[in-house]
This record gives structure tokens, C-alpha cells and sequence, in this order.
């Protein structure tokens, strides 16, 4: 899931619990009348439960926001490692080059001054 969905989800589950508490507060206003009180009780045990449902949602996507943030530090993290890798490697390779030029230098200037004392 992308940032995008969270917070549209969290938009959505807003206005859900606006209209559970709307709808809690209709049902309180309601005088229960005997036929009809296990309808309200039915209806109350809904909305409750629905209620829960909204915070368990809240929560799991909380902890996959946490997840995400950590899996983004941890990518960071193996970004930078690589790139310590990398310069490393490079500082490596121009030593090998310059050391090189070094040896091949040497050795035409030792090969030049011999030819020169025969």
C-alpha cells in the first residue's frame, strides 16, 4: 500500500465515525418502544461493533505505517552502505591505476638510465 491509500482509507474512516456518532446520537434521542427494543438493541450492538472495527483498522494502519518507515530507513541504510562499497572500490581501482603509472614510470626511467651508463 502507497501513503496515498492510507490517508484516503483514514478519510474514509473519518467520515464513517462522523456517521456513527450521528447515528448514535439519533439513536439515543429514539424513545424504545417494547416491539421495538430489541431492534435498538440490535442496532447499538452494530454500531458498537462496527466502532471496534473502525479502531482495529485505525490501528493496523498505524502499525503499517511504522513498518513502511522502518522498511524506508532500513533501505536508506543499505543505500549508504552501498555507496561506502562503491567509493571504496573506486578509491581501490585509482590506487591500482596510479600505482601502476608509478611501477611503469620507474621502469622506463631505470631502462633509460641503464642504457645510458652502457
Amino acid at each position: 500500500m502507497q501513503p496515498s491509500d492510507f490517508s484516503t482509507i483514514s478519510y474514509r474512516l473519518d467520515g464513517l465515525e462522523k456517521q456513527l456518532t450521528l447515528l448514535q446520537g439519533q439513536l439515543h434521542q429514539y424513545v424504545p418502544v417494547r416491539e421495538n427494543e430489541l431492534q435498538l438493541r440490535s442496532i447499538q450492538d452494530s454500531v458498537r461493533d462496527i466502532r471496534d472495527d473502525v479502531s482495529e483498522i485505525r490501528k493496523q494502519i498505524g502499525d503499517m505505517t511504522q513498518k513502511m518507515i522502518e522498511q524506508e530507513k532500513a533501505a536508506r541504510e543499505r543505500d549508504n552502505q552501498q555507496r561506502e562499497s562503491q567509493d571504496k572500490l573506486q578509491i581501490r581501482v585509482l590506487w591500482f591505476i596510479v600505482s601502476s603509472v608509478v611501477v611503469l614510470l620507474s621502469g622506463v626511467l631505470v631502462g633509460f638510465l641503464t642504457h645510458l651508463i652502457q
